[in-house]
């Protein structure tokens, strides 16, 4: 019996067929190897060119939907902006897209857009912004204001200093169309202590705070510029506008007068001079009439003495007018009866007591026809400005 062996005898020639067999393997998964890798970085390189692709035609599509937003084209800009988020969709472009929108007036579209963005991220800045712009629009002046704090109190991207204060000018301006005043001046008056140090930015709060009737805050701002050696022609103006809406009446006059000097005050327009140079005329007219305190004795008295022959004449002027008006006047009539019938300059300056009765007598009575009888003209409408502030009227 032949002895049992654990493996097979292979000829030579098997062996030779078996290593070929397996070489053959080896170079078929090779192959496949190769062939896979080949494939794989092909597909690889085809998805980062569709990729570079897709990203290239988003930006171009974005960057001509912001070019026509800027060039006020928003219902171009929508469809431009449309293309660029099917390309590359991100949070910018659908923020300009809901802009163009609202530039577009389609302001229902643009409110959705907003708010569902403003859902994700209640706290930007720029959304809040958009949002009580579209408030403002719809008539909401709740949600438009509570939108406008929020937005001063949201994150901006770049210089966010700079953006909360445009966006509190903006609210300040919504408040001003509202004519809700005082928190239209607290606004701007943040924004002034806020401000940096460049004349453009004051001039436009001052500007905004004569509109918020606020002219002793504006006159602050205007007269901080009107002392620097080269002070702008606007805070000249400025401040003697607003010194003559005071009835600050030599400030007005002296700011006005170097306005007007200025060579730049050719720059103004015909109405903007004429409206100067009326104020100062007004102011000039008004410190010949004014019997101040810092006058000497004599002129001041000469100065009242004349004040006393308009403010009479008047009185007589709008008793006589009618019946019903003179018994209006009754008691303003019996206290000048009260008066010595002769004064003269020596007497008034003589009795200070007296010329002091005089002159709240003569402010009293301008007040009251003005009232009674309608605005004066001429030299009574220049003693009625003096009636309602004479303490302002020599105020520097």
């Amino acid at each position: 019996m032949a002895p049992t062996h654990a493996g097979t005898i292979l000829t030579p020639e098997e062996r030779l067929a078996r290593r070929n067999l397996m070489l053959r393997d080896a170079f078929s998964l090779l192959t496949l190897f190769l062939i896979t890798a080949v494939i794989f970085i092909l597909t690889l390189f085809l998805f980062r060119s569709f990729t570079n692709h897709r990203q290239e035609l988003g930006a171009r599509w974005k960057a001509r939907g912001e070019v026509a937003l800027r060039s006020g084209h928003p219902e171009i800009a929508i469809d431009d902006l449309r293309s660029a988020l099917a390309y590359v969709p991100n949070r910018e472009t659908e923020i300009e897209l809901a802009t163009a929108l609202a530039d577009a007036g389609r302001t229902q579209e643009a409110t959705v857009y907003f708010t569902t963005l403003w859902e994700s991220a209640p706290g930007d800045g720029t959304i809040n912004l958009q949002l009580a712009r579209l408030a403002v629009k719809e008539g909401h002046e709740d949600q438009a204001l509570l939108h406008y704090q929020s937005a001063l109190d949201g994150t901006w991207q770049g210089n966010g200093y700079d953006r909360r204060r445009e966006v509190r000018l903006e609210m300040a301006r919504y408040l001003i169309s509202r004519h809700e005043y005082n928190p239209a001046r607290n606004q701007l008056l943040i924004a002034a202590g806020n401000a940096p140090d460049n004349p453009a930015i004051k001039l436009e709060i001052a500007g905004l705070l004569e509109q918020a009737n606020a002219p002793q805050d504006a006159l602050g701002i205007d007269r901080s510029l009107a002392s620097r050696r080269d002070p702008p022609l606007a805070a000249l103006e400025g401040a003697g506008r607003t010194s003559f809406a005071l009835g600050m009446y030599r400030l007005a006059s002296d700011y006005l007068s170097r306005a007007l000097a200025s060579p730049l005050a050719a720059g103004f327009s015909e109405n903007q001079k004429i409206a100067d140079r009326n104020m100062l005329d007004t102011s000039l007219q008004v410190l010949k009439l004014d019997p101040g305190s810092d006058l000497a004795p004599r002129a001041r008295a000469e100065r009242l003495l004349a004040a006393r022959k308009i403010v009479r004449q008047r009185l007589t002027d709008c008793a006589g007018a009618n019946p019903l008006l003179a018994s209006r006047l009754a008691g303003l009539v019996s206290r000048w009866g009260q008066l010595p019938s002769q004064l003269t300059v020596a007497k008034l300056e003589q009795q200070p007591d007296l010329e002091q009765t005089l002159l709240q007598l003569a402010w009293d009575t301008e007040i009251a026809t003005a009232q009674i009888c309608g605005q004066p003209t001429g030299d009574d409408a220049l003693l009625l400005r003096i009636a309602r502030n004479p303490w302002t009227v020599e105020q520097q």
